[in-house]
């Protein structure tokens, strides 16, 4: 099995709806360590029974947690789609109030303009004032001297080129007065007329300096519900993600509550072993003391064999209660663990790899020390790839890392898991029998 195999959910086993059946897969371990050592059969099945729930409520909390790491995500998300929005809108709003202010400096310009053209209105209305009281006041006097003047200038005349040139500067006196004032007047209309575009220019502005202001109003109330939007979503991010800091708590609670328990179970099962081992080496020294001779250790095809005494099969089979599990997804580390600490060797490889190089035999010869294995597995990627490993012990258990856990099933329920695709064999990891 490679570095990453398959969780208890992954084997099979859904951590929010545990059948019956689950729960007996989950008893088996303590069930054939009852059968292995009889001394613990009243102490070793609580331990593992209470393993297997602290297991079980590990995962559930662990996919609680991962359900609340994806809520967090979601919501984080939104809120940065939000927060974006509102960055549109704010500055939607700040490009409409600039051309607000432009259209401002404009609507003040063109009054400026406004205001230049009513001063040149009224200079030139001053003029024109000024030009008719000055002919009024010409033609006044000319009126009560009466055509005296004029003829006695025109008698005045010395000679007759003297008399056409006054004739003539009397005429032109009286158009040029003409010819100004309406000069002035043309000026005058000009500019009142300038004047009228200069307005109709300002109003414009005005009536578009309005509608940019209904537009800024608009995208400030938008802004103000994406805003309200935004405070919202952040509370509620921040509501999730103190549900997900209790839930990592509560993973980390459960995670160290479930070392212990595999520490301590660990540790019985051990107990157990060095107990027989001790029971065994009194009776052997017992028999020898009668002057009966016995064996150091038997052998033999099927799930019954029991192994003792002191030898490489006993030494692998005392090493798989000694040997912690190296993580979840280490099945064949943890095997190749359990041979280097018994010294017989460092074996690498994943699970498939073994299965292929050392698996030779069919589980019906199978004999304690062996490993057992399958190619393929399908309670997660991973396992189809590399499929799962473990060790017999004897007395119809195999030992094996799962999710993390160093745990004992019996050899018929790890055969029926493991057998869905593929077929489970057995043999010798590197070829070597141990006796």
């Amino acid at each position: 099995m490679p570095r990453d195999h398959a969780s208890l959910s992954g084997a099979g086993i859904s951590p929010r709806t545990v059948t019956r059946r689950d729960a007996l897969r989950l008893l088996i371990g303590a069930g054939a360590c009852s059968a292995l050592f009889p001394a613990l059969a009243s102490a070793a099945p609580s331990t593992q029974e209470r393993l297997d729930a602290a297991q079980m409520s590990y995962e559930q909390a662990q996919a609680e947690l991962e359900a609340l790491g994806e809520e967090v995500a979601e919501a984080a998300g939104q809120l940065s789609q939000t927060q974006a929005q509102v960055g549109d809108l704010t500055q939607q709003v700040n490009q409409k109030q600039s051309e607000i202010e432009d259209k401002q400096d404009q609507i003040e310009d063109k009054q400026d303009q406004i205001d230049q053209k009513q001063s040149e209105i009224e200079d030139k209305q001053d003029q024109i004032e000024q030009r008719q009281e000055q002919l009024g006041e010409r033609m006044s006097s000319s009126y009560k001297a009466g055509p005296t003047s004029t003829l006695d200038l025109l008698l005045s005349s010395a000679t007759f080129e003297e008399l056409t040139s006054n004739i003539y500067y009397l005429d032109k006196v009286s158009e040029a007065d003409r010819e100004m004032i309406d000069t002035v007047k043309t000026l005058k209309a000009e500019l009142e007329q300038d004047k009228a575009e200069l307005e109709q220019d300002k109003a414009e502005l005005e009536q578009q300096k309005s509608e940019l202001e209904t537009e800024k109003a608009a995208l400030e109330e938008q802004k103000a519900e994406l805003e309200e939007l935004e405070a919202q979503q952040a509370a509620e991010l921040e509501a999730v993600r103190a549900k997900q800091a209790e839930s990592e708590q509560l993973v980390a609670n459960l995670s160290d509550e479930v070392k212990e328990l595999m520490a301590q179970r660990d540790a019985e099962l051990l107990a157990a072993q060095q107990a027989a081992e001790e029971a065994r080496r009194q009776q052997e020294l017992a028999q020898q003391q009668g002057g009966s001779s016995g064996g150091g250790s038997s052998s033999g095809g099927g799930g019954s064999t029991v192994i003792t005494g002191s030898g490489p099969a006993a030494a692998v089979v005392n090493a798989t209660y000694s040997t912690p599990s190296p993580g979840s997804g280490l099945c064949a580390a943890w095997v190749s663990n359990v041979f280097r600490n018994a010294g017989i060797g460092s074996f690498y490889g994943n699970a498939d790899d073994m299965y292929y190089s050392w698996c030779g035999y069919s589980t019906s010869q199978i004999q304690p020390g062996m490993i057992i294995a399958v190619n393929t597995a399908p309670y997660s990627a991973a396992a189809v790839i590399y499929g799962h490993v473990g060790i017999y012990v004897g007395n119809g258990t195999v030992r094996h890392n799962r999710s993390g856990v160093v745990r004992s099933d019996s050899l018929s329920s790890w055969i029926s898991m493991y057998s869905v695709t593929a077929t489970v064999r057995c043999g010798w990891l590197g070829g070597i029998a141990l006796s």
